[in-house]
Parts: structure tokens; C-alpha cells; sequence
């Protein structure tokens, strides 16, 4: 009896210390990691693309995991973009662990919108499982809070494939925010130009900038220096500032754009 006793204590304390959500059956110590995943958009062409999202796993060294979403259903990818986030797991408690990859997981009910009109967008057979996010692995400390921001690039993800017809192959990339920057600013006059993208040789970041203030946000950049373009409307010319230096956990102000 002794020794059975003594296994039920040793299953219970791994199914403690295992990297899981906390939930009301098994919470994780106090002081664990907190953690938090938010999705992000880069702009398109298109008018709407809407997406199912059902849920997420993540892969911590001993096998996949489900994550318990905070909100699910269908969203417009674009309206995350400049700034705005959808909220996928808002602050949530965990065991210590290395995370070293994660799955997005979409149902059916998938849309693109293309010049006023709706067309399905199919997925390819074999998903059902989800689609892998790239991303660098991140061991989760205790007393750390971590925020894993996915980037969805729509331009990406959606392809024509003919007579009408639309394939959604999800390109998804996943920066803990403790490993990324940001640039944000603000043109002048507001319609000046509509679209700001930062590239150097391995990275670029892109963004609609806000037409009614003439503000932008490119939230998710890797450290480096950039060159900051920015695309005129009619009448304006484009501006290309260089040497935009991004720091990780750090947003660099660009203060005021003058585009001519």
C-alpha cells in the first residue's frame, strides 16, 4: 500500500510540473510563468480575409500540448494590423517549460473578400492537425511573463488558384515580444503616404498606416538597422529613411514623417 501510495504522489507532482495552462483541477505553483499569445496581421491587397480559429498546441520537448483559447470564431485578419491584436490566451499561469513549437489550428468557415466579392477559401487536405509557426525556442522561467505574438501574413497565405478559386496556406510567424522591437511615427500630412515597410537584408515589417491620423505601428521587428520606406499617395513623392536602429523590448519613435 506504502508504495503504491508513494507512485500516486509521483504522478501527481509531474502532472503538476508538466508544461500545461493552468486550470481549477491542477493549478501550477505560484510564481510560475505567465503567458500570452497575440495575433497580428501584415496588410494585404485584399478587401476581407476572414479565418476560423479553433485552437492552438505547443510542442515542449515531451510531446504537444492543447492551449485553451481565450477567444475563438471567425476574424478579419486585416483588422489586426498598425497596432491592433487579437487576443488568443490572455495572461495565463503555467508550469516552467521550453517552448519550442506551436500549431494554429482553423476550421473551415475560411473567406476572402476581393473587390466587393466573397470567395471560400479552401484549405489543403491534412490539416486538421494545424499548421506549424515558425519560431525561435523559449524557455518559460518562473516569475517571467511571456508574450508570443503570431504574425499572420495574409500576402502570403492566400493564393488564386484560378477560375475564381482560393487556397488559404497559412504563413505564420511566431516572436516572443522579449526577443523583438517595434517602430512607430507618424506622417505628415496624413495623406501623404498609405504604407510603411521596414527591410534590411534578412527582415522585413510592413504596415497600412492610419489615414485619419497618419499614424503607424510596425509592431514585431527584429533587432537591427532598417530602412524605413514610405509609399506616397498621388502628388507626394516617396521617402526612404535609413538607418533605423530597432532594439529588442524596445519601440523606436520615429517622431514626425514630412512626406513631399
Amino acid at each position: 500500500m506504502k508504495t503504491f501510495f508513494n507512485l500516486l504522489i509521483v504522478v501527481f507532482l509531474v502532472g503538476v510540473f508538466s508544461c500545461s495552462l493552468d486550470d481549477k483541477s491542477s493549478a501550477p505553483p505560484a510564481g510560475n510563468p505567465v503567458f500570452s499569445v497575440k495575433l497580428v496581421d501584415a496588410p494585404s491587397a485584399y478587401d476581407a480575409v476572414n479565418v476560423e480559429i479553433v485552437g492552438m498546441e505547443a510542442n515542449t520537448g515531451s510531446g504537444w500540448i492543447t492551449l485553451a483559447l481565450d477567444n475563438t470564431g471567425i476574424y478579419n485578419l486585416l483588422s489586426f494590423t498598425n497596432g491592433n491584436s487579437l487576443t488568443l490566451i490572455n495572461y495565463k499561469v503555467m508550469a516552467p517549460c521550453t517552448m519550442s513549437e506551436v500549431r494554429l489550428i482553423l476550421g473551415t468557415n475560411n473567406t476572402v473578400v476581393v473587390n466587393g466579392e466573397t470567395f471560400e477559401l479552401k484549405t489543403p487536405s491534412g490539416q486538421t492537425s494545424g499548421y506549424k509557426i515558425k519560431m525561435h525556442p523559449q524557455t518559460l522561467v518562473p516569475g517571467g511573463v511571456y508574450v508570443l505574438m503570431l504574425d499572420f501574413n495574409t500576402e502570403k497565405s492566400v493564393h488564386e488558384t484560378g477560375n475564381g478559386k482560393y487556397m488559404l496556406q497559412p504563413v505564420v510567424t511566431g516572436y516572443f515580444e522579449n526577443t523583438v522591437g517595434s517602430i512607430s511615427g507618424t506622417i505628415t500630412p496624413i495623406t501623404g503616404a498609405y504604407y510603411v515597410e521596414a527591410t534590411n537584408a534578412t527582415d522585413t515589417s510592413n504596415t497600412y498606416i492610419n489615414s485619419a491620423n497618419g499614424q503607424f505601428l510596425l509592431p514585431t521587428v527584429l533587432e537591427g538597422s532598417y530602412n524605413v520606406r514610405f509609399f506616397p499617395n498621388s502628388g507626394f513623392s516617396e521617402k526612404i529613411v535609413p538607418n533605423v536602429v530597432i532594439v529588442v523590448g524596445q519601440t523606436t519613435e520615429m517622431g514626425t514623417i514630412t512626406i513631399e
